[in-house]
């Protein structure tokens, strides 16, 4: 299913620093099972061009700067890795959009790529709810350095019980401050409690996003997943080294990070073993419980996005 050919879009946890506390976030929600591997390391801008080429990848058409439990803008080498990698791809970044200086938010825009800043208010009161620790005023100056030099801004809304009646207010913010898109998010995680869900219609049978977009996710200790989702029961057994969930007993069977990490193996070797394999072969027979919880389409996030230009 997967393959360097076949690989259109890759997701990238360039580290595993945040600046912010967001409670639905791993980060916090599984604090004491991982917080010995929170903020201590980075990939590499030497290790992803050795990793990310064209020879390995000759289809990639998007690379996403998203993680798990990072903050991608807190990289030292970011802007170096997005003017190199945006010769051949598509860039996109997710951020809480409240670090750096405008100088830094500047360069970004004059690579004319996509930031997706995740802002679940209208002003300081209401974004802290969730992005706690984040600037509002810091995060204005940015996003307005960001589109100013050129670069094409979308504005993430996770919706819940305090924030769904300013979806309006922002979105009228947004167009009004130069953003190309808003987007739209209705949640599946239990842990963001008062987040607001919409179930798709029920379906009993795997629905792979991943799959379905050609796209893979590397986490920061440099292991190759399937998917994001996957990514918090990696982390799990990486920092407590216990194994407890089928797909955990999984990657301890197939060699752990020495088979399944793009620093000792091709990306070809990973796709075409145990571990990628498995996973697949488990939707037709018992599946992976994580994929059955996530994956079956009544559990996806909904995405709702609309063009503000």
């Amino acid at each position: 299913m997967w393959s360097g050919e076949t690989v259109k879009w890759i997701d990238i946890e360039l580290t595993s620093f945040c600046n912010i506390k967001c409670p639905g976030c791993f980060r916090q929600v599984k604090k004491k099972k991982v917080e010995n591997i929170l903020n201590k390391n980075s990939l590499s801008f030497e290790q992803l061009k050795k990793w990310i080429t064209r020879k390995n990848f000759p289809n990639l058409t998007l690379l996403n700067f998203c993680g798990s439990i990072d903050e991608p803008t807190l990289h030292p080498e970011l802007l170096d890795i997005v003017s190199h990698f945006n010769q051949f791809s598509e860039i996109n970044i997710a951020t809480n959009g409240s670090t750096k200086t405008i100088k830094f938010w500047q360069k970004l825009g004059e690579e004319k790529i996509s930031v997706f800043f995740g802002l679940d208010g209208i002003d300081q009161k209401s974004i802290e709810k969730y992005r706690v620790g984040s600037r509002f005023d810091r995060i204005i100056k940015n996003w307005r350095a960001f589109i100013k030099s050129g670069g094409k801004a979308t504005w993430q809304f996770i919706a819940f019980d305090h924030n769904e009646h300013l979806i309006d207010e922002a979105k009228k913010i947004a167009k009004n401050e130069g953003f190309e898109n808003f987007r739209l998010i209705y949640s599946h995680r239990s842990e963001n409690q008062e987040s607001k869900k919409k179930q798709r219609s029920e379906e009993q049978r795997i629905v792979c996003k991943y799959a379905e977009q050609d796209r893979i996710f590397i986490s920061h200790t440099g292991v190759a997943l399937p998917c994001c989702f996957l990514n918090s029961e990696f982390l799990q057994s990486y920092a407590t080294n216990e194994h407890f969930t089928d797909f955990q007993h999984l990657y301890k069977y197939t060699g752990e990070m020495l088979t399944n990490s793009i620093r000792y193996n091709q990306p070809d070797e990973i796709f075409e073993g145990e571990l990628f394999s498995s996973v697949v072969n488990s939707w037709s027979k018992k599946p992976i419980s994580r994929c059955w919880t996530t994956c079956k389409q009544s559990k996806q996030d909904v995405f709702i996005g609309e063009k503000l230009q």
